[in-house]
Formats: C-alpha cells, structure tokens, sequence
C-alpha cells in the first residue's frame, strides 16, 4: 500500500501501521521479531552507511592565527583530474566495503550507486528548538521549508529517507530555563506558565516549596515577564515540571516535522533528529508514533567496542519497539596519518590495530540489536589536522587526508560488514546475572583504577537483568557484578544529563541531588550498605568547542541510617571516571573483609539490594525491586 500523506493537526498514524514503501523502494518490516528495511522487491537489508562521503568536506578556515591552506585537509583536486574521477574511486572504495549508504552530509549526486539519507536541518531552518514551536504560523513555515529543504531529492530513487536535524539534544534543564525567560509574545512561553501554574492549583507558596523564585519574582503574574527564573531546591519534585516541559516541546517538534516532510514527500522515510549520544527519556517517549524511525549517535562505550544494552533496549521500551538508525559511530586512535590529535572525550585508543578491532565489535553488537536497521560510520575523511571550523581534531576517518585508506581498519569493517545481516537475523537473547542466579566469578579479576570495562572478559554474564523503574521510564544505565575471593566488584555505565544552573545551591553540589548507586550487600547474616555518589565538578580535561563540560568525581560513603559517612579503604575503593557528562562510568570494589569475610568462596551465598538514582533524584532504578534484595550463587 502507498503511505498517507499526514495532514496538520490529525492524529498521525502509529508506525506498524504505515507501510513504508517509498521512489527508492525502502520500507519497513519486522520479522521474528527483528526490523529490517526492505528494497522494492521484498529484500530485507541494514542500512550500512558512512557520513560526509564529500570531495571537499572542509573549506579553509577564516581569517586567524588558525587558518590552514586546502593542503592541510582533504579535497579532491589534491588527487583526482575531475570530480567524476573522484566519486568514482570513492563509491568503488565504499563498495568494497560492503557500504550501501550514504549518511549526513554526502555528495548527493546519483553517480553514486548508493543508497542517499540527507540531514534536512528542518526545525533549525523553521525556528523550532530555542525560537516558538508552539507559535501558531509553524506549521504553515515547517510545511514549506520542509517542501524547499526535500526538493533536491523528492525525485531521487537513491533516496532512503530524511533526518529532518542533528543533534537536538532535548537537555531538559536549558528547555525550561529558555523558554520561561521569554517575553508573554511567546506562545511556548504561555504553555510553561501555564504547566506551573495547574500543577500548583495558582498557590505561589506550593510552587515556592519546589522552586526559588529568581530576583522580582513574587507571583505567578511576575512569572508572565521576561527574564523569570526559577531554580529548583534541594530536596523538591520541581524536576518533574521540567522534564514535563521538555517532553512537550519534544512532541511538538516530531509533530510538526514528521508532518511537514510526510507532506512534502509521501513515500520517504522520516529518521529522526540524530539524538546526541544520550537521550531524554522525556523527549523520546513524545517521539512514539510518529516518527519511521528513530536515529541516534553513539559514542562506543568501551575501547573494545562493548555497547551497552540499556541503551539500546531502553529505545526500544520507550518507542515501543520503533526502528532505531545508528546514525554515527566512530573510532578514533592517536596512531594515524593525518596528524590528529583527537581533542576530546570520543572515543580514542592508541593504535590502528586497537581502532580495527574495536569497529568490528562495535559493529556486532549494534547489528544484534533487533530494532536496529542501519549503522552509519563517522566518518569519510580524517578531520583536518588544525582542527575543523569548531575545533574538532579526530581520526574519524576510512581515508586520511592524504587519500590514503587505512588498511586494517578497512579490512576489519569489510568482514563486520558483510557478517551484520546474519548477526542481526540470528535475534538475542538478553545476556546476564538474573534476580536469584549465579554471580559469575571474574578471572582474572579486574584491575581496579582503569576507569574502563575493557578487562572485564564476561561483560555479558557481569550484567545484572531486571532493574525496575516507575513506568513509563525504563533504566538509565548497566550495572556489572561479579567476584573474586577477595570481594565483590561493580562496573556502572549509564547516562544522566546535568545543568548544574538548574539548582539553588551554594558551595559544594548537594549530595543528596547527585547521581547515587546505593549497594546493599550480606553475606552469612552481616549486611554491608555502601553509597557512591558523584559529585560534578569543571572539567580539566574536556571541553565542548571551548566551552568547559562537567565530569563526575566520585566519593565513597558508608550508608548509616540516614547518614552518608565517608567510608575508609577498608570499606571499599573506586575506579576513576574518565568520560565527562552525560557519559558515566565508574568501578567499585567491595573487599571480603567489609562483608565480615577472609574470602568469597562459592559455598557462600549472597544477598544484593542495588539502587541507582540519577540527578535531582528525577528517576530510580533498582535491583531486584526498590524494597527487596536477590539471593545469588556464587559461581565456581
């Protein structure tokens, strides 16, 4: 069947509903259990993609002490008599590959034999995130930019579908801060008043027990001026307004965009907005049902391309089980043939060999993720030795700017490539330590103070399954465990974004508004309950385009009570964070001594009781359940 087009403000239809066959002869379909994207003879395929696939990626930069000549980045008169001459070299490179898309930011012109996904910018173009979604004349302006914006590809059959952004972000603190401060012009403005004012029935004083008003700010009419602020306090539940605020805005924008490009062209796919490498529960739960498929960027967790389950299933739960589009991925190694100097928190290991091996994994274990159809490498081309426009210095690339393929790395992709279909059909079942299993036993033990999972050997087995939230919120992160004679170990890899502005505070951050992981272990009738809290602090060793990002610090406490004591070395020890928000990672180790114990031997049994709280306690997941503990073996 054809696919509707949707019209402004109807109800869309939910995606199993839609039948996805488009010019390019791309639908959707889910088999076994597992979604693939289909050609127009039936054919079920991945999307295995590469961003950037341009001749000239970069331009010089503008005038400065940072300026570099066309030398010292990649363009295809360096190399090639004509730009035919260079699509060509480049398609049968990609090819090769087993590459059959182009991501964000290619060359669009149909030389290629590949499929075609373009970055549309829609909402930026139409004013959406940081001007007035809810300003009634956007649907008309989001319709015709969207009408402009797909125009160049609406009659390309290569064209697979459409990012309608990049990177959004949805940080639900800036949402809600942002548009509160606007004029009563702005109709987002009204709907954040409004919000306020129902969930506090118009009482001033209730909404003041969550909030601190900022200066001048007295009544729920002040809060109608431009320049209102609110802060939460300490303790409050202001945070769900917040996040109630963001999702809205959120859903505003998948309704207008996914309209907009399905009017301007009925047949092709709408992929999503690229989440940042995170994502707002919030913000993903406003995109269910309207979206084809929902696209996001992934920094690979570990350095051996270990993908973390919870991210991916959370997708999942929280869409309902739409198509996920792994819209960037990306190794970077200090190794490399262009000078990089890789200035960041990506990832980035040491050699060529380490970057092969890693993709390959990577590519595995996205491809067995059964709502995934598609993975797209960033990027073509290794960024320019002197930084691009924003500073941004990695190895991204296949090619490095002297048009010189890396071979490992080629090679390694070319086999992972070729494999992802199979691993993908082959399903997965969930991997790990259940409510009442066995605790595997870590050999060798890990290595504390590495700040990485990569010498854990049994990821999968270490993972605790079954960690609960509040519906409709799902986990927001993994937590390992396993144990050697000298005690119990805990890796947590998780998510949580922090706007350290959004808390009325003086001095320290406040304890009991950061992330915390409570454990809460017996062994033999003694019961040992420790806490590691992460505090924020300015990062000295990662910026954002030259702006300072927050990383974690983390202290150990004994839990007494209601007290957090700070716990001793005989209590336990911590591995360092090495990733700045909203990536965490973070080691722990509780020694046998602290659980009453010389040594941890498979005749003992264990009880666990494990609580994660993220910041400003917006959402708690717990192991086995908030209110009871799990009774494990210890595995030989």
């Amino acid at each position: 069947m054809a696919r509707r087009a949707v019209a402004f403000g109807c109800l869309l239809l939910a995606l199993l509903l839609i039948p996805a066959s488009g010019l390019a002869g791309v639908g959707l379909v889910r088999e076994n259990g597992a979604w693939w994207l289909t050609d127009d003879s039936g054919g079920q395929f991945l999307s295995l993609g590469v961003n950037a696939v341009r001749g000239c990626p970069y331009t010089a930069k503008p005038n400065g002490a940072g300026a570099y000549e066309r030398e010292e980045f990649y363009c295809w008169p360096r190399f090639y008599e004509s730009e035919e001459a260079w699509r060509a070299s480049a398609c049968g490179f990609l090819e090769s590959l087993g590459v059959n898309t182009r991501g964000g930011w290619s060359d669009p012109s149909p030389e290629f034999g590949l499929y075609l996904t373009p970055e549309l910018d829609l909402g930026r173009h139409a004013q959406l995130h940081w001007f007035d979604p809810f300003d009634p004349e956007c649907p008309e302006r989001t319709a015709r930019l969207a009408a402009e914006l797909t125009g160049p590809y609406r009659h390309d059959p290569q064209t697979l579908g459409y990012f309608t952004d990049n990177e959004v972000g949805w940080w639900n603190g800036p949402v809600f801060l942002w548009y509160l401060g606007q004029g009563w012009h702005n109709a987002t403005k009204q709907l954040v008043w409004n919000v306020l004012f129902e969930r506090y029935g118009g009482d001033w004083s209730r909404l003041c027990a969550e909030f601190t008003p900022g200066f001048g700010m007295r009544s729920f009419d002040d809060l109608k001026k431009i320049g209102a602020n609110l802060k939460l306090k300490a303790g409050g539940r202001g945070i769900d307004v917040v996040n109630q605020v963001c999702g809205l805005v959120a859903r505003r924008y998948y309704e207008l965009v996914t309209a907009a490009v399905h009017a301007a062209d009925p047949e092709a796919l709408v992929l999503g907005d690229r989440l940042p490498l995170t994502y707002n529960q919030d913000a993903v739960l406003a995109a269910r049902g309207l979206l084809d498929v929902l696209s996001t960027n992934y920094n690979v967790d570990v350095e051996d391309g270990w993908v973390a389950p919870y991210y991916f299933e959370g997708l999942a739960r929280l869409t309902g089980g739409m198509p996920v589009l792994v819209s960037e991925f990306f190794y970077a190694a200090r190794e490399n043939g262009s000078g990089n100097v890789n200035n960041g928190h990506l990832m980035t290991v040491a050699t060529q060999a380490e970057r092969a091996k890693g993709a390959a994994a990577a590519v595995a274990a996205f491809a067995a993720f059964p709502e995934v159809v598609g993975l797209h490498w960033f990027q073509m081309y290794d960024e320019p030795p002197g930084g691009r426009e924003d500073g941004e210095n990695y190895n991204f690339g296949l090619v490095d700017i002297h048009d010189r393929p890396y071979p490992l790395l080629a090679d390694s992709l070319r086999r992972a490539l070729a494999a992802a279909p199979a691993v993908h059909g082959a399903g997965r079942a969930p991997a790990g330590t259940p409510a009442g299993g066995s605790l595997p036993r870590l050999t060798p033990a890990p290595v504390m103070g590495d700040g990485t999972l990569a010498d854990w050997q049994d990821k999968a087995g270490s993972r605790l399954l079954g960690f609960t939230t509040p519906a409709p919120y799902v986990p927001f992160g993994d937590v390992h465990c396993g144990w050697t004679p000298d005690g119990l170990s805990l890796f947590c890899l998780a998510q949580d974004y922090l706007d350290v502005n959004l808390l009325d505070f003086s001095g320290p951050f406040p304890a009991e508004e950061a992330f915390q992981l409570r454990v809460t272990a017996g062994v033999r009738g003694r019961e040992t309950q420790l806490a590691v809290v992460l505090e924020p602090v300015p990062s000295p060793r990662f910026s954002d385009m030259g702006k300072p990002v927050w990383e974690i610090e983390p202290r150990l406490y004994r839990v007494t009570g209601a007290a957090l004591l700070p716990a001793s070395p005989a209590d336990g020890s911590l591995g360092r964070v090495i990733k700045p928000l909203p990536h965490i990672a973070f080691e722990f180790f509780i020694p046998a001594s602290a659980l009453g114990l010389k040594k941890l031997s498979p005749k003992d049994s264990l009880t666990l009781n494990i609580q994660a709280t993220n910041f400003y306690r917006s959402l708690t997941m717990s192991w086995p359940g908030p209110d009871s503990a799990a009774r494990l073996t210890l595995a030989p």
